[in-house]
């Protein structure tokens, strides 16, 4: 009998899911209301993917079949019809080959049977060195390149698409308003992270939101680190720094999340509202660790610690919340040992993994700094130590050896790594 899973989960090519979810997440950075990418090298998704599996059916099986893209599908080296959301086979032995292409986002599939489920036991390539006989059944392709799939465990139903993922949000109000001049000044209570919402907004003009770590960072409104701008007309309601538009609703929440406590928002004369509060956004975790001693001071650093790893654990592990909001090879080794403590999440630490060291060929140190490509292999030492996980281990490992070689290749006359052009020399 072929090896299953008890539950059917979506799966992708090893890496290419947390490399597309990661850009996303990098790519909310604003200053200002500017776009602001990272500047090193930003790596995409394999576009097709091939999907296989080896079967022993004791019973002809009929298996669901989701897809993220446009797929075809082969038995036994033979393509069937269409794209077919039910799919019956034969009893007996065989190779079910699934290839998908999808440009926008990565290949993904779910297959759920009563034996047959999509999980880690599936190979994976992006590699088609295949051709077609005249008898219409495909070559073998001994010389291509497979990989196990990757899956996440919270993707096992048909309906929880990857390409659909988001943190998990929460209503806050706001604990203080004061006017100040000619705007609102609200105040959250604590350091945050999360969406803005407008409740009954309305009329027609501009309002201006800017946001502050401090009282004093919010009401600068020339210096401020990040601000939005709103553009009310009648029935519908533009965010300028993202140029969307929207219809308007009885809550107009912005499209693109921010660090703050205060916020210092002004309007134009024609435009109203009745309350400003926020979606608190938040990645779940099981908080496994504690601590607890006589020392008040010392108990208060622990809760702004855990606290503060709570917002910078995101899709990944970023350096924080507010201005990079980016993943850093430094930072996330240091987020990693808290959180094998913390919660022992090992999902993101993987993701960040992943993330970091993107695809071949390698053309730069992690984030471009030399030290963070070796915080990067210590990483992957640190995950398999307190994990056990060598199944992860022989997933990244070729990418292990691509960027050796690549740091092996620029060494000095000593054999010595030292900085060179397009190297950022950064001791953390």
């Amino acid at each position: 009998m072929n090896n299953t899973s008890s539950s059917a989960n979506w799966i992708w090519y090893p890496g290419d899911y947390e490399i597309w979810l990661g850009n996303n997440m990098n790519n909310r950075r604003t200053e200002r209301g500017a776009f602001f990418p990272h500047f090193w090298e930003m790596d995409s998704h394999y576009v097709l993917v091939e999907f296989s599996k080896k079967l022993d059916l004791a019973a002809a099986e009929e298996i669901e079949i989701a897809v993220e893209g446009k797929f075809n599908i082969k038995l036994d080296g033979k393509l069937q019809f269409g794209m077919p959301t039910k799919f019956t086979i034969p009893a007996g032995k065989h190779s079910l080959n699934i290839k998908v292409w999808n440009q926008a986002t990565p290949p993904a599939i779910f297959v759920n049977g009563k034996t047959i489920k999509s999980d880690a036991s599936w190979k994976v390539t992006y590699e088609d060195k295949e051709w077609i006989d005249e008898s219409g059944k495909a070559s073998d392709t001994s010389a291509t390149i497979y990989m196990d799939a990757e899956s996440w465990d919270i993707f096992n139903s048909a309906e929880t698409l990857p390409s659909k993922y988001k943190l998990s949000t929460q209503v806050q109000q706001a604990v203080k308003v004061e006017q100040v001049e000619n705007g609102q000044l609200i105040d959250f209570g604590k350091e945050t992270f999360g969406y803005l919402s407008f409740e009954k907004l309305s009329g027609n003009g501009k309002v201006n939101i800017y946001y502050g770590e401090s009282r004093e960072e919010a009401l600068d409104k020339m210096f401020c680190e990040t601000l939005d701008q709103l553009t009310v007309n009648g029935n519908s309601v533009t965010d300028d720094a993202m140029a969307i538009t929207s219809k308007l609703s009885d809550i107009y929440t912005l499209g693109n999340s921010k660090a703050f406590r205060y916020v210092y928002v002004t309007k134009d004369n024609a435009v109203d509202y009745k309350n400003v509060n926020m979606l608190y956004e938040y990645k779940p975790e099981i908080v496994r660790g504690s601590f607890k001693c006589s020392d008040e001071e010392v108990n208060k650093m622990w809760e702004v610690g855990a606290y503060t790893m709570q917002l910078t654990t995101r899709e990944f592990f970023i350096d924080g919340i507010k201005r990079d909001r980016w993943t850093w090879s430094g930072d996330a080794i240091q987020s990693y040992l808290m959180n094998y403590y913390l919660s022992f999440d090992a999902q993101t630490v993987k993701n960040t993994i992943w993330l970091l060291r993107g695809k071949d060929p390698v053309t730069s140190h992690t984030n471009t700094i030399m030290d963070y490509t070796f915080y990067w292999f210590l990483s992957i030492y640190d995950y398999y130590k307190f994990t056990g996980d060598s199944h992860f281990i022989e997933q990244v490992y070729p990418r292990m050896q691509s960027m050796m070689d690549y740091v092996l290749g620029r060494t000095n006359a000593n054999g010595m790594v030292e900085g060179l052009t397009g190297d950022w020399v950064f001791v953390d």
